[in-house]
């Protein structure tokens, strides 16, 4: 019986994880009012944080956390990135809501460099336009400046998966790859001509797959549901990309968080980086019928 009430715990535990991913607007007003020590952090670009932004978050811009150089979208060392946070005032510990235009790319994507380097406390707030004003959410001009803090790195290394270790899983029939990015870009035609294709096995999914028509994530089962047209299931090994780990964010998202996969992984280093070894191969026949 004991054992029974342990599994069940952790059943329930699991399931809360889970569910507590992203959070409603109206939760949300809620737990403004009443949780002071709550940080709510606003991912966009800094002019656009100053022209109107959720009243008390902090503007931590999601390209900020990105190295310069040649390859986009490749995120700094842990230790620059705890710097960045601790001194924009986010500890691994705080409980931290993160927002983005609406799309859910950007917020996913900070969200799940929070959660790489050890953050505990990490939820989603969609930015439906709607809903927001339904729920009142306060809205201001006025930036906000947080105390600076420690930010303590614990990094999850089963969330990303580096491109050596892709390559020798490449055709192994336990683990599927999939493309979060736009059809053109995966068939190599895109306009901007970034792309050569596809990573070698790569199934195509675009991120909007698991989304819902106004941009907020979809059920568990509705994600399941459409997740195994494309190929996947609980007994794979899940790998998502796309060109810089933005858009794939919202597929790890899905899959780990809300459908509950166990085993997935995110390629951040993302297409930028493979195309950027010149012995890398791509392809361009579809491994995936259009269902639409």
């Amino acid at each position: 019986m004991k054992k029974l009430v342990v599994a069940l715990v952790s059943i329930f535990a699991a399931f809360s994880l889970h569910a507590q991913v992203s959070i409603t607007a109206k939760d949300f007003v809620a737990e403004l009012k009443s949780n002071k020590s709550m940080i709510v952090i606003d991912v966009q670009a800094s002019d656009v944080y100053a022209k109107q932004h959720i009243q008390g978050a902090i503007n931590i811009p999601h390209k900020s956390l990105y190295k310069t150089g040649a390859v986009e979208g490749q995120f700094l060392e842990p230790a620059d990135l705890a710097a960045i946070f601790g001194k924009k005032g986010v500890s691994n510990t705080a409980k931290i809501i993160l927002y983005d235009d609406g799309s859910q790319k950007y917020n996913s994507r900070v969200w799940w460099v929070l959660k790489y380097l050890g953050a505990t406390d990490v939820t989603l707030l969609h930015k439906e336009a709607g809903q927001m004003e339904a729920a009142r959410i306060p809205m201001t001009t006025t930036p906000v400046t947080l105390k600076t803090t420690t930010f303590t790195t614990t990094v999850n290394t089963d969330m990303n998966i580096d491109m050596a270790t892709l390559k020798s899983l490449i055709d192994n029939p336990t683990e599927i790859l999939l493309d979060a990015r736009e059809k053109d870009e995966y068939e190599g035609v895109d306009q901007a001509k970034k792309s050569k294709g596809h990573l070698p096995g790569a199934v195509f999914m675009n991120y909007k797959e698991v989304l819902t028509a106004t941009g907020a994530y979809k059920s568990k089962e509705e994600i399941l549901a459409v997740a195994a047209q494309f190929g996947v299931s609980p007994e794979k090994e899940v790998i998502v990309y796309c060109q810089t780990g933005i858009k794939a964010a919202v597929l790890y998202i899905a899959f780990k968080e809300i459908a509950g996969l166990s085993n997935v992984k995110l390629y951040a280093g993302a297409y930028a980086e493979w195309a950027a070894e010149p012995d890398n191969i791509y392809c361009t026949k579809k491994l995936v019928s259009d269902h639409h």
